[in-house]
């Protein structure tokens, strides 16, 4: 009796030094869920945000045509619903901000104005990207910046964008995570529980010594994700300008890109939550109108078929909805405009010859996709004016339909932004969101 009851000693003995060592099965797991350990994860847009930050505009993209109007619009929309960080150079655009706020009435009580010196106004791309804990704190990912794929991260453009989001960092006294890829915000979408998509050309050309599951695996450390969907290729409008010309409104090719990415995901994808994606779509009937269309609808129905395959965190097929893609809308640059300036001085790998001094017919990258959403509000681009066709008005309606479809409980808000799509991007990718604490 008594070594039995030595030995049962001895057991219970060595259990308890185990479970002291080991832990018990589902302790790590409740560990986490009581918030011992802490876990970053990249929140979904769809989310609840404490701030959208807005780079304020450093120069016109088109001669007497200002992004100002947009901007203000934007934050006037923007401030009954979430705090608005604007990114100044110093404090004289400062006090120009506040003064062009309060004189169209404007409140500023829930916008701030931190001096975060910036090059152009794509805070998407070199702005801060934020990671959430579940201790409600935050994180900046520190991603390497090469305007895009067309300079030396070197080059002192390029320099000063990526010195945006450690300023950032800095002004808000948190912590940076340093990766040595080359990659931009516009780029990425994330469903919040552990999927992010994103377009495979753009990523293997900013990182062209680097194979694409090396990427992932980046990716993954960065963002606590589990999966990530590769998409193939972003819209045909936001191709490289420097491959050279495009049809014009003749079908000949003498027209231009404007300044591009290579195809960012925010131009044709989005998550409106963890379970539902927005996808571009183009129509048979629309393909047969031209180039343009029947290049589009070959892209976004390959991704269509990728994202068909794919499931989410859980093994789970994604609701895929479809938007409609807006029309080709021609417009004219000439000498004096910056975005004029820009395409005048690439060199086209097509061997066509820019024809400087002389007006020139262009493509935005136009998308209904590159919409801003954020508390209780979703702002949608539109592109009907007087005198353009109804199937564009059509469009616009039909986009914001959709919008307040899977964003119910959102009011939408449509706005013309043509003037920052002659520029090279959209409402989305002027600004960055930063999460609130609460969305973890």
């Amino acid at each position: 009796m008594k070594k039995a009851h030595l030995s049962a000693v001895r057991i219970l003995f060595l259990s308890l030094a185990f479970l002291l060592l080991f832990g018990c099965p589902g302790q790590k797991a409740s560990r986490e869920a009581s918030g011992l350990e802490e876990v970053f994860r990249a929140p979904g847009e769809f989310e609840k945000h404490s701030a959208i930050w807005i780079g304020w505009s450093t120069y016109e993209i088109k001669k007497g045509s200002s992004t100002v109007p947009v901007h203000l619009k934007m934050i006037e929309e923007l401030v009954p619903n979430v705090k608005v960080k604007i990114a100044v150079q110093d404090s004289d655009e400062m006090n120009t901000v506040k003064f062009l706020l309060q004189e169209n009435n404007i409140p500023i009580q829930n916008v701030s104005f931190p001096i975060i010196p910036h090059g152009d106004i794509w805070f998407r791309d070199m702005g801060p990207i934020f990671i959430i804990s579940n201790k409600g704190r935050l994180k900046i990912v520190d991603f390497n910046f090469n305007t895009w794929g067309s300079e030396l991260h070197s080059a002192p453009l390029a320099r000063l964008e990526e010195k945006v989001d450690r300023l950032v960092a800095k002004e808000m006294g948190i912590e940076t995570i340093m990766t040595r890829l080359i990659s931009e915000g516009g780029n990425r979408e994330f469903n919040g529980r552990g999927v992010m998509i994103t377009v495979e050309t753009v990523e293997l050309q900013r990182n062209p010594n680097l194979p694409r599951n090396e990427i992932e695996e980046e990716f993954k450390r960065l963002f606590g994700i589990e999966k990530v969907i590769w998409l193939k290729k972003g819209i045909y409008e936001d191709d490289f300008t420097s491959l050279g010309t495009v049809p014009g409104p003749d079908g000949e090719k003498n027209a231009y890109r404007t300044t591009t990415t290579g195809g960012h995901i925010d131009e044709l994808c989005r998550f409106a939550d963890s379970n539902t994606i927005l996808l571009a779509q183009i129509t048979p009937e629309e393909a047969k109108k031209s180039l343009i269309a029947r290049e589009n609808r070959l892209r976004l129905e390959e991704n269509f078929r990728i994202l068909e395959e794919s499931t989410d965190q859980d093994g789970k097929p994604f609701k895929i909805v479809h938007m409609p893609h807006p029309e080709t809308i021609y417009h004219t640059l000439e000498p004096g405009d910056e975005t004029y300036k820009f395409i005048s001085d690439l060199n086209f790998k097509d061997g066509s010859v820019f024809p400087k001094g002389k007006k020139v017919k262009v493509i935005p990258a136009m998308s209904y996709m590159n919409f801003v959403v954020t508390n209780g509000i979703v702002l949608a681009p539109i592109y009907w004016k007087p005198g353009l066709p109804e199937i564009i008005k059509e469009k616009d309606e039909q986009a914001i339909k959709t919008l307040q479809s899977v964003f119910p409980d959102r009011k939408i808000v449509a706005m013309d932004t043509i003037i920052i799509n002659l520029g090279g991007g959209g409402l989305h990718c002027i600004t960055q969101h930063e999460p609130a604490a609460e969305s973890f």
